[in-house]
């Protein structure tokens, strides 16, 4: 028999009340629900927060009214943007305190000046960690100091830490005279596979890619987004050797690379991306050369669907536009490119006074519109 003394909303089950609760933010949750009644509260009390304060406004309110009364151990995701909240934050909170993490971003971060980096090494306690994004400076406030960020890179590949991690975004926004193109000091090489499946750095140098390599075995997206350079180190033939390819699982690659990388260096991360399936590649006229691509992506990337080569140049320079014709008129005579639908177009962007050269095919989309082409026929 129904009891009066109950009101409607206490016949809910736990259950349906936490998935009520997982359509609200925690700022929403506790404004619409804390105190309604006890037993509201104590499943409140206990659902797994996701804190987001990437947005505008939310984060004084979360302070003044939601802070005294959440349990630390519930926050399963946080995502704090700017340098005032970060520092704020964890001035609370000790980042070791927040042992069920799975998610962790942190966006506009600077660097804490310590050597002894106290912050950075209580990722140690975070063994539940799956995602983790670092964000070094502002492109108003630059960090200048990479010294962190290394610390970071060396603890995820080199020390374990972390070790449930599958996505690990880090990227520094320093001043352009900075040196983003020295090794990362004192990364030895891995000889541990780890789970990243995800995987974006901002700059590398290509000896470092090669100590990475051994760790990389489960990732599928691999992007470097501001440059792999070749350091103007040599690469015995040795090293270049490919005996076991390493990065069977990659499906996409994405990466800027510097004018001193050559065909040799990309046909040696191709040799270890057997099943890549997209290729996003960023660099300079001397990589337009249809010839060399064609038997590059022809012996090591027979599973390609998706190839984009951009390569910049002044136009003023006779070599660039010569570059450029000479691909596009391959492209029109090689039965490779012509099978592939490539496409050649050029853009000018004044900001850097470069143009691109851009060379695209895409098999999946060519397929998908031959097919429909071949109902109409």
């Amino acid at each position: 028999m129904f009891n009066i003394n109950h009101s409607g909303i206490e016949l809910l089950s736990v259950e349906l009340w936490r998935e009520i609760f997982d359509y609200f933010d925690v700022n929403d949750l506790w404004y619409s629900f804390r105190g309604l009644n006890k037993q509201i509260d104590g499943i409140i009390d206990q659902v797994q927060l996701h804190l987001n304060f990437e947005k505008k406004s939310n984060y004084d309110y979360f302070i003044k009214n939601i802070l005294p009364s959440i349990n630390v151990v519930n926050i399963q995701s946080l995502k704090l943007r700017k340098e005032n909240k970060i520092k704020h934050f964890f001035s609370i909170y000790s980042l070791n305190s927040l042992v069920q993490l799975r998610l962790l971003s942190l966006d506009g971060i600077h660097s804490f000046n310590d050597n002894l980096f106290t912050f950075w090494n209580q990722l140690s306690s975070l063994k539940y960690l799956q995602s983790l994004k670092v964000i070094f400076g502002t492109n108003s406030h630059p960090n200048n100091d990479l010294k962190e960020k290394e610390f970071i890179i060396r603890s995820i590949f080199n020390q374990d830490f972390c070790p449930l991690l599958t996505c690990f975004i880090i990227k520094n926004k320093g001043n352009d005279n900075l040196n983003t193109e020295l090794p990362i000091r004192s990364l030895i090489q891995t000889t541990k596979m780890i789970n990243i499946n995800h995987l974006s750095i901002d700059n590398l140098t290509f000896n470092d890619l090669i100590k990475l390599l051994p760790a990389l075995q489960n990732t599928k997206l691999f992007c470097i987004n501001d440059e792999l350079s070749c350091n103007n180190k040599f690469c015995t033939q040795q090293t270049m050797t490919v005996e076991i390819p390493l990065m069977f699982e990659c499906k996409k690659l994405d990466l800027i690379l510097s004018d001193d990388i050559t065909f040799e260096h990309i046909e040696y991360i191709l040799k270890h991306t057997p099943y890549l399936k997209r290729l996003i590649l960023c660099s300079w006229f001397h990589l337009l050369d249809a010839k060399k691509w064609e038997l590059l992506l022809s012996v090591q990337c027979s599973k390609l669907l998706e190839f984009e080569l951009v390569c910049n140049g002044d136009d003023d320079d006779n070599d660039y536009g010569k570059a450029g014709h000479d691909f596009e008129e391959e492209c029109r005579a090689t039965t490779f490119w012509i099978e592939r639908n490539a496409i050649i177009s050029y853009e000018f962007y004044s900001n850097d006074d470069f143009y691109y050269t851009i060379v695209k095919f895409n098999i999946g989309k060519t397929k998908k519109l031959n097919g429909l082409l071949g109902i109409f026929e």
